[in-house]
């Protein structure tokens, strides 16, 4: 990280709603989970300390109509001391820790909903920084989510079942919302994909995640698959060309795909994606990042604060 820039991703944030017994809930609106984060935040409880003391927090947060703006913070008690050296003046000097202090860091985030009964995937950008990564994001925001769903009953749903209590009012059940971030496909991904040469294809699906698999239930279903593999006896295209037959058209049973392929330099990679669209699910690698320059000289690796330039250049990214 230097101190005059700084790398944004770009995902979409899924809303998606879960129940022990019922599968395929309608997922809440992403401004009422922003608001039940924000309320968390107000109240001092938008945080997670581990055994280690490792601590991840928002710093910072502010809700509008359409978007919310979040700066997170984590501070790292494993990290090692610092060390600065003037080369020129053959100086170097150690920033020793003190007690239970972690090297901090943070990062900028805008959720952009549009609207408040927006319940579609909304553009999500990350900034990046060390030790947040959006695997750990997502974790972050999905168990403020649960710490508010044990406390209130704004996630309660009439039951899907439609049962009635003793005074014929319909019964309700408690849901938990949660999150999922999927990365925008990069040109670079694309790119490699167009070039690369195809060696296996993994269709799956969680639709049915949780369904018992034997009568008794003692197994259950954790997700369906299919592999494919290209014929040997054919002359294949390119990866991308051999997928864009059949991989689209299979996301309405399969939402899912592994892809294993070599890119032209002949380096094997394995990537899951969004069927329909290729949005990818795991990690930073071939998601699309923009770098913000013109941000002074002087950045540190923390704020306590939403930094005002950074923001501004992160807004200026969503359409």
């Amino acid at each position: 990280m230097r101190k005059d820039e700084r790398d944004v991703y770009f995902f979409d944030v899924i809303s998606d709603t879960w129940n022990r017994k019922f599968q395929g809930l309608a997922p809440f609106p992403h401004k009422i989970l922003v608001q039940a984060i924000f309320k968390l935040y107000k109240a001092g409880r938008a945080s997670v300390v581990n055994a280690k003391k490792q601590a991840i927090y928002i710093a910072d947060m502010k809700v509008h109509a359409d978007r919310c703006e979040i700066l997170v913070g984590f501070s790292d008690t494993l990290a090692a001391d610092p060390t600065f050296a003037d080369y020129a003046k053959r100086s170097r000097r150690v920033a020793k820790k003190v007690g239970d202090e972690g090297l901090e860091h943070s990062a900028h985030i805008i959720w952009k909903y549009d609207n408040a009964g927006n319940v579609a995937n909304c553009p999500f950008l990350l900034e990046s920084a060390t030790g947040i990564a959006s695997s750990k994001i997502v974790a972050f925001f999905n168990r403020l989510l649960r710490v508010y769903s044990d406390v209130s009953k704004d996630f309660w749903v009439d039951d899907p079942e439609a049962k009635k209590d003793a005074h014929g009012n319909f019964v309700q059940i408690k849901t938990r919302p949660k999150v999922e971030l999927v990365g925008h496909p990069s040109a670079e991904f694309l790119k490699d994909l167009r070039h690369g040469t195809l060696q296996e294809v993994e269709l799956f699906t969680e639709r049915t995640k949780g369904n018992p698999w034997d009568a008794n239930g003692r197994v259950i279903e954790d997700r369906s698959s299919v592999t494919i593999k290209p014929n040997p006896q054919k002359i294949l295209p390119k990866a991308k060309a051999v997928l864009d037959a059949f991989v689209p058209n299979s996301s309405n049973k399969y939402e899912y795909a592994r892809i294993r392929f070599k890119t032209r330099s002949d380096v094997s990679r394995t990537v899951s994606v969004m069927s329909q669209n290729y949005s990818l699910l795991t990690g930073a690698l071939y998601v699309r990042k923009e770098r913000l320059v013109d941000l002074g000289d002087d950045l540190p690796t923390a704020f306590e604060d939403i930094n005002a330039i950074i923001i501004k250049k992160m807004r200026a990214l969503i359409p």
